[in-house]
């Protein structure tokens, strides 16, 4: 029994220890606000690299197109390409309840998305699996307003297992 016990010891230090290294988060601040509805209007590109706790990685690109209907909803249509060709697509809806909170779904969660937002910080929690496989964001918005620092984490039954660093820039072109 002891060793079944150092066994499992080792396993969990092992898995809880190969992403400790996360990068620090960029500083909060409380301008330029962050609106994600202004932000991911139109046009928008992201690059980055997910780091799985096995050790591997896939890079990928995203583009989005996010626009606001009639209904008011705002809704952000995604398409992730990573580099071994494996494409994915999401769509995003979301409405203002107040200042700081937005009701959103997302189409590969399962239930409601909790997203807020805090000075240039806009936070993101969903169940991607169950039984408890969530994935928590983090967006920073620089202080020029074109460009976010996406830092995401993925944790399986509360213990990291992925974590996602990218950047993503708006498309001046196609600004609504």
């Amino acid at each position: 029994m002891r060793r079944n016990n150092s066994v499992c010891i080792l396993l969990v230090a092992a898995a809880t220890g190969c992403l400790a290294g996360n990068p620090a988060p960029p500083a909060q601040a409380s301008a330029p606000l962050f609106d994600p509805t202004v932000f991911f209007a139109g046009a928008t590109h992201g690059e980055g690299a997910l780091h799985v706790r096995a050790g591997s990685s896939r890079t990928l690109r995203v583009e989005g197109i996010g626009r606001t209907g009639a209904d008011g909803v705002f809704q952000l249509d995604q398409t992730v390409t990573f580099a071994d060709g494996a494409v994915e697509t999401r769509t995003w809806r979301m409405r203002r309840v107040d200042a700081g909170h937005y009701a959103a779904t997302l189409s590969d969660a399962k239930g409601e998305v909790l997203a807020e937002t805090r000075g240039s910080l806009f936070h993101l929690r969903y169940l991607i699996r169950q039984p408890a496989v969530y994935m928590e964001q983090w967006l920073y918005l620089a202080p020029d307003g074109q460009s976010v620092a996406n830092q995401a984490q993925v944790t399986v039954l509360g213990i990291p297992w992925a974590r996602l660093a990218e950047t993503i820039t708006r498309d001046p072109i196609t600004r609504e």
